[in-house]
């Protein structure tokens, strides 16, 4: 059976998407389902988890704003109900750090359905209240992103520097992965699913419009390329330019980290150290192997750097250590539940 299809939109993106999402939560005969959500409140930006398929129409996955990684949430929806299963809509960085949580052994995918969408980019909050209330929604701001998904997005410039960094905006390797990107989303969106018995699961030969054309499926890819090489020269540039104020190596991080005194902002968002968290020991430090143990899973979603009080540029700081990481070890984070952690 096929694993990559097409969803005709008709004009209406987001719609498309919603009806998509209701049929596999039927489907998969979801109890309730973690959702990114239009609202009246345009300060109202996290996740929600809604029990009532109904919710869906005020579902918006492409909303450029993130204030909280969504993987950080699931653990505590999860205990809430340990019997129910669940569906997740996350961006690229998310499902990365669900993954990295899995592989460090808190947490199970076995009641979850991951729903991965492309990521178009996202505003930090204030700019994307200012042109929410400007647009007169935070749907109508997502319209115009998407009507320059198939470019690849615009104005990244204005996005938060980790979404400016960032080489892997795509959707891939969850369950169900939403394609828009290098697409004309207002004809056609592509869906991918992780395996052949994925799409048999969830009969998306009756929930589709049938096989994918290869040429968007190419079409895509090619976007994602330029993306890729756009994002890496970019974050090549900051490191660059932040060079003087960027540590050297791990161990000038961990002296950097420890010069933070008790603050412990950056930690206390991050969905690898609610389950890896760097602990001092008994003289007051962290340790090396620590930070590496952290860094090495992160999923450069940035929410650090939002929440820094003395605003450091630590998705820049993070992943600069992390390509060095990367040389070192080969391990690239969040790519698949089966690659085995290189520090334990």
């Amino acid at each position: 059976m096929d694993t990559q299809w097409r969803i005709e939109t008709r004009g209406d993106p987001i719609g498309a998407v919603r009806n998509f999402i209701g049929d596999i939560w039927e489907k998969g005969d979801l109890n309730g389902m973690m959702v990114p959500l239009n609202v009246d409140s345009f300060d109202s930006t996290a996740p929600s988890l809604i029990n009532k398929p109904e919710l869906l129409e005020h579902v918006n996955p492409f909303k450029p704003v993130m204030t909280v990684n969504a993987a950080n949430l699931i653990p505590a929806f999860l205990e809430r109900d340990p019997g129910a299963r669940i569906g997740v809509i996350l961006r690229p960085c998310e499902l990365r750090a669900l993954t990295e949580m899995t592989k460090h052994g808190k947490l199970s995918m076995d009641q979850i359905i991951t729903i991965c969408v492309d990521c178009l980019g996202t505003l930090p909050l204030e700019d994307y209240q200012w042109r929410a209330k400007h647009k007169g929604s935070g749907e109508r701001l997502t319209q115009e992103a998407l009507q320059f998904a198939r470019q690849g997005g615009i104005l990244s410039y204005r996005y938060r520097s980790a979404c400016q960094m960032c080489t892997a905006p795509e959707a891939r390797g969850a369950d169900l992965n939403l394609n828009v990107l290098g697409l004309p989303v207002r004809q056609c969106i592509l869906i991918q699913t992780i395996d052949a018995a994925t799409a048999e699961r969830f009969d998306l030969g009756s929930i589709t419009d049938g096989a994918a054309d290869l040429e968007l499926v190419d079409q895509h890819e090619r976007v994602l390329f330029k993306l890729s090489q756009r994002h890496n020269h970019t974050m090549q540039r900051l490191f660059d330019t932040l060079a003087d104020y960027l540590p050297a190596d791990v161990e000038a991080l961990v002296e950097q980290l420890n010069e933070c005194g008790d603050c412990q902002s950056c930690m206390d968002v991050c969905p690898i150290c609610s389950i890896a968290r760097p602990i001092r020991a008994e003289d007051g430090h962290y340790t090396r192997l620590d930070v590496m143990r952290w860094l090495v899973s992160c999923s450069a979603c940035g929410m650090c750097e939002q929440v820094c009080p003395n605003h450091l540029p630590l998705s820049a700081t993070f992943g600069y250590i992390r390509e060095q990481l990367l040389l070192e070890f080969g391990y690239a984070p969040g790519r698949s539940v089966d690659d085995p952690l290189p520090l334990i």
